[in-house]
């Protein structure tokens, strides 16, 4: 199995190559026998680079690379009979890792072997579990009780079960979703057959990429066995995401198997179209999972007026669409058929988009000379790509919808900008002015609709006044009502008068030279 190389693995070794003048290759090889071709100056170093890597040769889900799988499971096979129970299972280790056994802490699995030898048991998570090397491994046990339990516990990780009672094979185990095997329970129904109830639900979201959500219900009967569900996905869609209570694989061409077991489950699936969806349809050789589903759609008229056509509505009150997205429109598709999604009018049509509105605060250094400044932007429907600071202004840190975004240059003017992926802006950006003389008033190099700043000056200042905004609070100048300038200016008067004639009383009564 060839496992990819952990990228901070990867940086790390490659920092520790250019302090050391070094150059080398790195090769993830079959587990639990990888090798490293290191240099001998770089080999003392292998224990530091990887230190935060625990499981470095686990293989991962395809859709989270932070969530590693260091041991699979294969079939538990469990007899039981009223003095006790043997069971035994195999399980591969790509890391050393925890495993848990079946058992609980009322029942607890006495006589373990691992591949023939003993080993310790302890308590993890309220349950049995034993620690494994990398490798192969054949675990083996048993239990022992005075009474038969109705009922054992088997770890989630466990697919398929094979349980032998008194010596008969159960067909039909009652395994719930919490993992618990009944031992006594038996069906009622002795002809009850493996059966399997599926009803598909979708929501096609446009955009780009068009996506489709999918919800697939599964009610099952009989005994744990192997599905085989079909072609889950139309044609041109690519698995995103997989949801799934029970085990599921689902292959390059849309095509999953389940192992699914007595109960009703539900999975979800994300997948994704890149090239323009106008025709949604199955593969000609593809068998799909049901005849008949409902789908949704979830329009984005900021993006284009688009609609179905080729498929009947129906009232979704009628159905048993699932409530999150019972409010949108939905129709009723069989899968031998072909539907359209027609665009109508591209963009937002003859809608005026709304302009920026922009919110800033200051902080003044306390010797004057510079400033820090925080903008907070916010648009609906706007048609701006790219936004670039305006010049004199050092742009720090851009944030949209609480994510961080690279700062670029325009090749064009030189200034620094970020990209703008979303009609709905929501963006946050961090920045220092170092030239007074050159503060703009929004900041950017785009025209607004609403500015709203707020300086806040240090302990000792105070504004004096602002010219050329539609209101403003807190300088000296808006601190002075109509009247109080009226009565200042009456009072100026009044001192020039008096301080003019006592002027020229002192100049009339100074001797003459």
């Amino acid at each position: 199995m060839n496992l990819p190389m952990n990228l901070n693995v990867t940086r790390r070794f490659a920092v520790l190559a250019i302090v050391t003048g070094l150059s080398f290759t790195l090769n993830s090889r079959e587990v639990g026998a990888q090798e490293l071709e290191l240099p001998e100056a770089l080999k003392p170093w292998v224990g530091w680079a990887t230190w935060g890597d625990k499981h470095l040769n686990c293989p991962t889900v395809y859709y989270n690379a932070e969530q590693p799988i260091c041991a699979w499971p294969s079939r538990l096979s469990l007899s039981a009979d009223p003095l006790g129970a043997t069971w035994s299972f195999e399980v591969t280790v790509f890391s050393k890792t925890w495993v848990a056994l079946p058992g609980s802490g009322n029942d607890w699995p006495i006589g373990v072997l691992d591949n023939g030898e003993a080993i310790a048991v302890v308590k993890r998570n309220g349950g049995p579990t034993v620690q494994l090397s990398v490798g192969p491994h054949e675990l083996v046990g048993e239990f022992r009780w005075e009474q038969m339990p109705q009922r054992i516990h088997v770890p989630g990780e466990i697919g398929i079960l094979r349980l032998t009672v008194e010596g008969q094979l159960m067909n039909y185990p009652t395994w719930d979703a919490n993992g618990q095997v009944w031992l006594k329970r038996v069906r009622t129904d002795e002809n009850e057959k493996d059966l399997l109830g599926v009803r598909v639900y979708r929501v096609l979201e446009d955009g780009i990429p068009t996506w489709l959500l999918t919800e697939i219900e599964l009610t099952v009967s009989g005994k744990s066995r192997e599905e085989t569900l079909g072609w889950i996905l139309p044609e041109g869609f690519q698995i995103s995401t997989v949801e799934s209570p029970i085990p599921l694989a689902v292959d390059d061409f849309g095509r999953a198997k389940v192992q699914v077991r007595a109960g009703k489950w539900t999975i979800k699936t994300r997948a994704f179209r890149t090239v323009n969806v106008s025709e949604i349809r199955f593969a000609d050789e593809a068998e799909p999972t049901t005849n008949l589903e409902l789908i949704g759609f979830q329009a984005k008229p900021d993006f284009r007026l688009a609609e179905i056509e080729g498929l009947q509505t129906v009232d979704v009150t009628q159905t048993t669409f699932p409530e999150p997205w019972r409010q949108l429109p939905v129709y009723r598709w069989e899968t031998n058929s072909t539907f359209q999604l027609t665009e109508k009018i591209r963009g937002m049509g003859l809608q005026r988009p709304e302009g920026l509105k922009i919110q800033r605060q200051f902080w003044l250094d306390e010797d004057g000379r510079s400033l820090t400044y925080q903008d907070r932007i916010s648009a609906r429907m706007q048609q701006i790509w790219r936004l670039d600071v305006a010049n004199g202004q050092e742009l720090g840190a851009v944030r949209v919808d609480g994510t961080g975004q690279l700062i670029t240059a325009n090749h064009q003017n030189g200034s620094h900008g970020v990209e703008i992926r979303s009609r709905n802006l929501n963006l946050e950006a961090l920045g220092r002015v170092t030239d007074l003389a050159k503060l703009s008033a929004t900041g950017w190099q785009s025209d607004v609709d609403a500015l709203d700043a707020t300086f806040i000056l240090p302990p000792g200042w105070r504004a004096l006044a602002v010219f050329g905004v539609d209101s403003v609070e807190g300088d000296w100048l808006t601190a002075w009502s109509l009247l109080d300038l009226f009565l200042l200016l009456v009072f100026a008067m009044a001192v020039y008068r008096i301080w003019g004639g006592v002027k020229r009383d002192l100049w009339r009564s100074s001797p003459s030279v």
